[in-house]
């Protein structure tokens, strides 16, 4: 069924609607078939040749996505406690442009070795025993973390091949492209990546870049799966970011 089903015939459905989201915030677990979705390929470029020129993109079906979204919606109530301010995406109140700002003020004024990380297929692979560490880490619940598992692992998805379906497949436990809560998941992720920064920076392993005149330094600066680190051009400094990844 689709929302506008839902909306329409809303006296006929509540009481089954309403079991699903309940079952779901009490026992963790989603009826079967409720979290399966059509995978549809986006090209990424003009005229597309290959398979790495497409971006698979699932359509999740409306049961599946209104619990995402209640689970999403209060991550992105909270997740700007939890995560360092040098992760600019997908967080109230800040901003990617704020990042491109500071970013192109210390290249353009300084000699600095800036070096871009950007993680490949970024959603395909997660290690999810490190996530979960991650999460547990962060003071999340056990409950929490059974809502985050059951909501990955029991994803199942099907290909319109000439516009026929093919059979169902799992994913795995793998972040799909079209989930709401695939940016918040993969924002705690990152953060162990950035934690590892703070950790060389803390310890003066890595030099980052201070600011004339302030008291404020730069090591890295994080956009969703993209992380710019900053520091001085030093031969050790590149040994330490090679060491980290």
């Amino acid at each position: 069924f689709n929302f506008n089903f839902i909306k329409d015939f809303w006296e006929v459905v509540k009481v089954d609607f309403l079991a699903f989201i309940n079952e779901f915030h009490e026992n963790g677990k989603l009826v079967k078939g409720s979290n399966s979705s059509c995978i549809v390929l986006i090209p990424k470029i003009e005229s597309p040749q290959r398979v790495e020129d497409y971006r698979p993109i699932s359509l999740i079906g409306c049961m599946f996505k209104v619990v995402a979204k209640f689970l999403a919606n209060r991550l992105k109530a909270m997740i700007g406690n939890v995560i360092s301010d040098c992760q600019l995406a997908f967080v109230q109140g800040r901003s990617i442009f704020d990042g491109v700002v500071v970013a192109n003020e210390i290249i353009e004024e300084s000699k600095c070795l800036p070096f871009k990380v950007d993680f490949e297929k970024a959603y395909d692979s997660i290690n999810w025993e490190f996530f979960q560490y991650v999460m547990e880490k962060m003071g999340f619940p056990l409950k929490w973390r059974k809502w985050i598992d059951e909501c990955v692992s029991t994803a199942i998805i099907f290909v319109l091949l000439n516009g026929s379906p093919s059979g169902e497949f799992g994913v795995g436990k793998r972040l799909r492209q079209g989930d709401p809560l695939a940016p918040f998941l993969f924002l705690i992720v990152a953060k162990g990546l950035n934690a590892l920064m703070c950790k060389v920076v803390k310890c003066h392993v890595f030099n980052g870049y201070s600011f004339e005149h302030q008291s404020v330094s730069v090591s890295h600066l994080q956009y969703a799966d993209d992380t710019l680190i900053i520091g001085g051009a030093s031969s050790h400094n590149v040994w330490v970011i090679k060491s980290i990844l």
